[in-house]
């Protein structure tokens, strides 16, 4: 069976909903405190879909959980390539800031117009933002994700477009076969580490890579 493009797992785990543990209101200064290692705050947000938690920030980290779409987490720290340290019921770990959006608060009367806060985690860290009247759809930002086998098979992790990882480690080092391409999405594959060597660039999905790729890519960038 194919393996969805969002790389969520078969089976979901549900989790009971935990307490909110700080109630804040976002301002510019919160969103820098989000940004610097240690901090004591947290801001609630969702998952926009299935995402793996890692023990650090990049696919290179091993995975320790999956969030599943919806899933309320807490943020507590962003670093500048975009992924953020949650706080969840299960395993606390680091999750790519593209998955993520804030958690939508209670709704109160007012008979003024509503003033809408924003933040949107993307490759250059949070970026933090309001308006008044409805809040403007959030920007979706199309995925690129690398199979372990053939047509999209065997072990698997994804990408948002704009990401890129100069050296691949461990398990996924000369370990590429296929790769889906989002629309809007395009990914560049190099046999050797820092891009070097023989590479090509795909703007659609590939389900058996070149022979000169195949199994034999070290570096990757996604546009």
């Amino acid at each position: 069976m194919q393996r969805s493009l969002t790389c969520a797992a078969n089976h979901k785990r549900v989790k009971p909903m935990k307490r909110a543990k700080f109630a804040l209101v976002i301002s510019a200064a919160f969103i820098g405190l989000l940004s610097t290692a240690g901090s004591a705050f947290a801001l609630a947000a969702v998952a926009k879909s299935a995402v793996n938690v890692r023990t650090g920030p990049s696919v290179n980290y091993t995975r320790i959980d999956t969030l599943y779409a919806g899933e309320p987490v807490n943020v507590t720290e962003c670093k500048s390539n975009g992924w953020c340290y949650v706080q969840q019921d299960g395993p606390d770990g680091w999750v790519s800031g593209n998955y993520l959006v804030r958690a939508n608060p209670a709704p109160t009367h007012n008979p003024d117009p509503d003033v809408n806060f924003s933040i949107y985690f993307g490759t250059g860290g949070p970026s933090f933002g309001f308006s008044i009247g409805n809040p403007p759809p959030s920007p979706v930002v199309p995925k690129v994700c690398f199979f372990n086998g053939n047509n999209y098979s065997g072990a698997s992790f994804c990408v948002a477009a704009g990401s890129q990882n100069s050296r691949l480690t461990g398990f996924w080092n000369n370990k590429i076969s296929s790769v889906q391409v989002q629309p809007g999405a395009r990914v560049q594959l190099c046999r050797n580490a820092n891009y070097r060597g023989f590479c090509q660039t795909y703007s659609s999905s590939v389900p058996s890579l070149n022979p000169f790729l195949n199994n034999d890519v070290s570096s990757f960038k996604t546009y």
